[in-house]
């Protein structure tokens, strides 16, 4: 089995997009230095504090989100002898 990557940055990303709202606006909303907040998002993953204040003030839950991925994989899984 493949495991899928997820990638924090690219979803922030693509919901600040849906949304119209820049990086740096959010970067303020959840009290972050702008330059800082744009290499968090570069990154695949993320401290889970810090994602669960962007999904307050984006109100989008990444976190279930990624959830849904790893009950899938789970649910995907072979079963092991």
């Amino acid at each position: 089995m493949e495991i899928q990557e997820y990638d924090f940055g690219e979803a922030i990303k693509k919901v600040l997009k849906e949304q119209e709202r820049s990086e740096a606006w959010l970067a303020r909303k959840v009290h972050c230095d702008p330059g800082n907040f744009n290499r968090i998002l570069k990154k695949r993953s993320i401290d889970i504090d810090l994602l669960r204040r962007i999904s307050m003030v984006l109100a989008y839950n990444f976190i279930r989100e990624y959830a849904q991925v790893v009950e899938q994989q789970l649910t995907e899984r072979p079963e092991e002898s």
